[in-house]
């Protein structure tokens, strides 16, 4: 972007610098600035970024958005009321502009996954920009969009805690074609109900073009009350009838394999990571594929090459045949209870190692419960936990006479894990990240590492 351009979409006012210097990268961390840089700096609950504008600076950045006067007459700076705002405006700005078709996920569960699926779909065909990680709040979905250089496409993840939220992003990101993997329970204990957690994922069509393209799973109950509005609708399912739908689904211990029948055609496909969850992600990414002109077979292509976001249930191969599953960037219920479902399908003695699931409010109790329920019916061999809400956990797994355990800390729970492991174990560790059992990942990763 040209600093006259941001002054544009920002009706920002220039204290110092040239109108027609030219903005290529944009960062909001001081440190990550490179030369050339615009700084953004954010004020938040604990921090104000305008005290590290120096820093910016002697890292190279050549601009500024401040809301604050700032007197730097070698470098652009452009002064806005609100650096927030601004970001989005600007944002905003070059998604207008662009000529890219822009794809936006959004769910309560298998956002980052599904992305990463339709990216590998989508550059198939086109020289596509996705969400870096889970760059996908107000702050990361506006950085987003403005690496965009050439690309053909972009693939933008939106996540909310709160209503309101995918309604300020999509209005940013202007999707061609969006997609809802699921409702589930995620932030719950914020929004209310699951009726609302619905209408916050819903949001995602209030930037949605005009005769846009909803893409959603219809086997998921809230899911499958929805109706088209000022959209298409485009469903995918397994289990009930869809417009997409998988059937002869073979689930294996390193991935899936079934047949979609498109334009009475029938056609093999493969998913190289295990759990049904990931066919319905494979489904997500295919009707998104095909709704933008994307050959089926071009389709099965992407799903079948696609690199999953890491810290999403890694499967990591440790000495004397253990398998360990790293589920410890997040946690909700019907993540939980994917990740018990492909725990469950391994011949080896199963362990499954829980902490709480977050932001739950008064569904606390209930979704715990929920889990404890899910490793019963899944025959877990053994569970440990950690947390005060995964006392429920361990409270349905063992008045069912399974085996089960509760710490009341990490470290108690690291050492009777390492007393109890056994050659050829599978071990899935997960919880919210908050609970930090990826630190009993790290210790399994170096004690038993091959």
């Amino acid at each position: 972007m040209l600093v006259k351009e941001i002054m544009e979409a920002t009706s920002g006012k220039l204290l110092s610098g040239s109108v027609n210097d030219e903005i290529t990268h944009f960062t909001q961390d001081s440190r990550a600035c490179v030369k050339g840089s615009m700084y953004i700096p954010l004020i938040g609950a604990n921090h104000d970024g305008h005290d590290f504008i120096q820093s910016a600076f002697d890292h190279g950045a050549q601009a500024i958005i401040t809301s604050k006067v700032i007197e730097a007459p070698d470098k652009d700076v452009i002064l806005v009321e609100d650096t927030l705002k601004a970001l989005g405006d600007m944002a905003r700005y070059v998604r207008k502009k662009s000529q890219a078709i822009v794809v936006g996920i959004t769910g309560s569960v298998g956002k980052t996954s599904t992305k990463d699926m339709i990216y590998s779909v989508v550059s198939q065909k086109y020289k596509a920009l996705k969400t870096l990680g889970n760059y996908n709040n107000n702050i990361g979905l506006p950085l987003t969009i403005l690496r965009y250089q050439d690309e053909e496409a972009m693939v933008i993840e939106m996540g909310m805690n709160h209503l309101g939220e995918i309604d300020y992003l999509t209005n940013i990101a202007k999707p061609d074609v969006a997609a809802i993997t699921n409702v589930g329970t995620a932030h719950i204990g914020e929004v209310g109900s699951r009726e609302n957690i619905l209408k916050a994922k819903m949001e995602i069509t209030h930037g949605l073009k005009d005769n846009g393209i909803l893409v959603i799973n219809h086997d998921n109950d809230m899911l499958a009350t929805v109706k088209e509005g000022n959209f298409r609708l485009k469903t995918i399912g397994i289990d009930d009838p869809a417009d997409l739908q998988a059937e002869n689904v073979i689930l294996k211990e390193d991935g899936s394999d079934f047949t979609v029948t498109v334009d009475g055609e029938t056609y093999d496909v493969h998913v190289p990571v295990a759990g049904k969850h990931f066919v319905y992600n494979a489904l997500v990414a295919m009707a998104v594929g095909l709704s933008i002109d994307i050959p089926i077979k071009q389709c099965i292509a992407g799903v079948e090459n696609f690199e999953l976001t890491k810290n999403r249930a890694d499967r990591l191969l440790l000495r004397d045949g253990i398998i360990l599953f790293d589920g410890t960037y997040n946690a909700n219920l019907d993540s939980m209870k994917a990740s018990i479902a492909v725990l469950s399908q391994y011949e080896g003695r199963k362990i499954a190692v829980l902490g709480d699931m977050l932001e739950l409010g008064s569904y606390e109790e209930a979704l715990h419960r929920e889990v404890g329920k899910a490793l019963c019916e899944k025959n877990i061999d053994l569970t440990l936990a950690v947390g005060k809400a995964s006392e429920y956990i361990i409270d349905e797994v063992v008045k069912t006479g399974r085996e089960g355990h509760h710490f009341e800390n990490n470290e108690e729970l690291e050492n009777a894990l390492k007393d109890t492991i056994q050659p050829g174990d599978v071990i899935l560790v997960k919880a919210s990240n908050g609970m930090h059992l990826k630190e009993v990942v790290e210790e399994l990763k170096e004690i038993y590492k091959s």
